[in-house]
């Protein structure tokens, strides 16, 4: 997808929701067209092919989490408070969209592969969501961040990918939280 146009959020939105019903194995450009209410032929201009609907519908999605996390956090804070209400936003998020969540369930197979797969010299999702968080943590450094920026968002981004994937854990939120913030900051002076 090269711009955003009406025809294509509508078709992310409807290739989306039928995520969430019956997940990517049997997504078509048909199914999503139909849902979406416009040509097959639209829906190829837009993505290409499957590959190319898949990575335009975890763009759009990661975009429209990003969005709510700027919308809620509170980023006046230190970096460890920032982790942990950053933290705190992802695991719930992940664990209330409903197309993460059938996959997770029916086709993990699938979040692992967009996870950690590299597609021509495009960055994987751990990646992609690591170099969005990076100039956030870089900026709210207080001498405190005891590794580089981008690999403190990698941590952060790897623990909620874990624990969204494998929701059994002994651990409450608030701890997960609290460990990924003690994991990329040194303990004050």
């Amino acid at each position: 997808m090269t711009s955003s146009t009406r025809s294509s959020d509508v078709l992310l939105d409807a290739a989306v929701a039928l995520i969430g019903e019956s997940g990517l194995d049997g997504l078509t450009h048909n199914a999503v067209a139909a849902r979406a209410g416009v040509s097959r032929a639209t829906a190829y201009r837009e993505f290409g092919d499957k590959d190319g609907l898949i990575s335009a519908v975890g763009r759009h999605e990661v975009g429209k989490m990003v969005a709510a996390a700027f919308g809620v956090l509170e980023l006046d804070g230190t970096v460890d408070e920032i982790a942990r209400s950053a933290t705190l936003f992802a695991l719930r998020y992940l664990r209330d969209h409903r197309a993460f969540n059938y996959l997770r369930v029916h086709e993990p197979a699938w979040l692992l592969t967009i996870a950690i797969e590299h597609e021509n010299a495009q960055l994987n999702l751990v990646e992609s969501v690591a170099a969005i968080a990076e100039p956030l943590i870089a900026g709210r450094d207080d001498g405190r961040l005891a590794l580089p920026p981008r690999h403190a968002a990698e941590v952060v981004v790897r623990t909620v990918l874990s624990h969204a994937l494998i929701q059994d854990s002994g651990l409450t939120d608030d701890q997960i939280a609290a460990t990924v913030a003690r994991a990329i900051t040194r303990a004050p002076r």
